[in-house]
């Protein structure tokens, strides 16, 4: 099972300038953080998944608190998308824990800077950063998934070059 579940409110809210909506950060959460989550667990009450199965979480590198001290360094901003990151990779780690007895893999992959109309408020930026049509982040992805074992549930793997992201 791959999730993928994307919702990019604009503009980039800043509390600084008055943005903030609290409604659309709430659409993402529920959007990004719970939707794989209903997902997963339909699947999983509902017995329809292989002995072995892989379920596959697709997220960002925007919620790993670690690499916003070096990533946008002292810009802030994005709070929806941040948080509903954040909440999903807590939730796919919360997964990876519950189902690992049940014999599942739970995965999460950052797919990488891809070119779609999610990120187009950085398109001046696509080809700085390296950003990649989404026919090559989706063949990341299946790569990575391909690739995943039972040992590497629970992980956040950054699919542009198969590495652990800090959470």
């Amino acid at each position: 099972v791959i999730n993928n579940a994307g919702y990019f409110y604009e503009p980039c809210e800043k509390i600084t300038d008055d943005s903030l909506n609290f409604d659309e950060q709430l659409k993402q959460i529920n959007i990004c953080a719970l939707g794989p989550l209903r997902v997963n667990s339909a699947m999983v009450n509902a017995n329809a998944l292989a002995t072995d199965a892989k379920l596959v979480i697709i997220t960002s590198q925007a919620g790993s608190v670690e690499w916003r001290s070096t990533q946008n360094k002292d810009e802030g901003g994005d709070y929806g998308h941040h948080m509903s990151r954040a909440a999903c990779n807590i939730a796919g780690a919360l997964q990876a824990q519950e189902l690992k007895s049940k014999g599942f893999t739970v995965i999460l992959l950052h797919p990488g800077f891809n070119r779609t109309e999610m990120t187009k408020k950085y398109e001046s930026i696509w080809d700085i950063e390296g950003a990649v049509e989404p026919a090559m982040g989706a063949k990341r992805v299946i790569y990575e998934t391909i690739q995943a074992t039972k040992e590497d549930t629970g992980k956040f793997i950054n699919c542009e070059d198969g590495l652990m992201i800090p959470w």
